[in-house]
């Protein structure tokens, strides 16, 4: 089998393990910044620490092993868009808690029969995908020139790499708690190596070559419409194949467990607020190069230095805008 066909065979089913132990784990970074501000215990914020530790570990082993060249990875470019990572990730961050969840839990939740995730993942891919070669593309191109700063060592040192790793590694350990979502952590971890490994091994082919990347939704979900509508002329990618995954795992685990029910939008207001959320998910993680996997966890375990900015301005952001509408819940009932 040639790599054409094997690396997204292989891209699949890496969204098709990613989908169901996001469903069976409820793994997403939006319940991990809940969790941080509701719970003692916050179990899916420790989850997602530990997955930063196991990808981060992975990465880098196939990174000093020579195993895979990171410096051909989509997540290292040669030059750092700091103005996409800080206004982007707030963006997205903001964005996701408007619509429930990141581009990964949306698709979750859309193949467990929730109609609101199903049409906020397309808005959302839509957006995407015209932010980045599409109708919103020169407004992102003229941010990008005024606040991008050349980078050419790519990614950030190894010591960084080791305080990241500790840090995470201290939140997960911090106190006893569900077994299932530290599991979920580490299968998820495991994904962002492998994936690599994927396209950066096993997809080298010098007459055919394939970018090497690893897990994120946002550019790829946008790239995934698109090949829904010109398929008899497109190739399928590693990255689309993943995303046509994730729902396909998801519904597997929903289906097994009896989660599948149809759900769909409460009031007109709701579906402007998700819809404001797509477009603020869209527009910001092609700004900030990754959504929450893709910069929280590929990023990070790439050491990338956009990451190191997108990451923290989506979890800031996120928190705040849930303590806000938190506080706008309080007062309408007071």
């Amino acid at each position: 089998m040639n790599s054409a066909t094997l690396v997204p065979l292989l891209g699949f089913a890496v969204g098709l393990a990613l989908g169901a132990t996001a469903r069976w784990t409820d793994f997403c970074m939006r319940g991990a910044i809940e969790d941080m501000l509701t719970t003692r215990e916050a179990p899916r914020l420790r989850g997602f620490a530990l997955a930063v530790v196991v990808a981060l570990v992975g990465v880098q082993a196939l990174a000093l092993t020579g195993t895979v060249d990171l410096t051909k990875s989509l997540s290292l470019p040669k030059a750092v868009f700091w103005g996409g990572a800080l206004v982007g990730g707030a963006m997205f961050g903001v964005g996701m808690v408007l619509t429930g969840g990141c581009g990964t839990r949306l698709l979750v939740l859309a193949a467990s029969g929730n109609l609101r995730a199903t049409v906020t993942v397309v808005l959302f891919a839509m957006v995407a995908y015209a932010t980045l070669r599409g109708i919103l593309a020169p407004v992102r191109g003229e941010f990008a020139a005024l606040a991008t700063i050349p980078f050419p060592q790519q990614s950030l040192p190894l010591v960084a790499g080791a305080a990241i790793g500790l840090a995470a590694l201290a939140l997960a350990l911090w106190r006893r708690g569900p077994i299932r979502h530290l599991a979920g952590g580490v299968g998820v971890g495991l994904l962002i190596p492998i994936s690599y490994y994927i396209t950066g091994r096993l997809g080298a082919d010098d007459f055919n070559p394939a970018p090497t990347e690893s897990l994120g939704v946002t550019r790829t979900a946008g790239e995934s419409v698109v090949y829904l509508l010109t398929y008899t002329g497109a190739k399928i990618s590693f990255g689309v194949a993943f995303v046509f995954g994730i729902p396909a795992g998801a519904a597997l685990v929903a289906a097994l467990t009896g989660k599948f029910k149809l759900e769909g939008f409460e009031r007109p207001a709701d579906m402007g607020r998700y819809a404001l959320g797509a477009l603020f998910m869209g527009f910001g993680g092609v700004c900030a190069m990754g959504c929450t996997i893709g910069n929280g966890l590929t990023g990070l375990a790439s050491l990338s230095p956009g990451a190191l900015i997108a990451t923290p301005a989506m979890v800031l952001a996120a928190a705040a805008t849930m303590r806000w509408r938190q506080s706008r819940r309080a007062s309408v009932l007071a």
